[in-house]
């Protein structure tokens, strides 16, 4: 199973169950220092996708 957010930044976070909040986490560090949000609300937000659309990480 897959998880995506599309931040209001534009960006597209897509991924695994198991790295998805963690890759959320990283992307709100990285571009939105301050912004924090639990686990329960990112996967409020997130919508469920196919694992397809889950590119491989380099």
């Amino acid at each position: 199973m897959a998880y995506q957010l599309i931040c209001p930044c534009g960006e597209n976070i897509t991924s695994l169950n198991d790295e998805f909040v963690d890759d959320v986490q990283a992307h709100l560090s990285a571009e939105h220092p301050g912004r924090n949000y639990s686990a329960n609300d990112i996967m409020s937000m997130a919508m469920e996708v196919s694992d397809k659309l889950v590119k491989p990480k380099s």
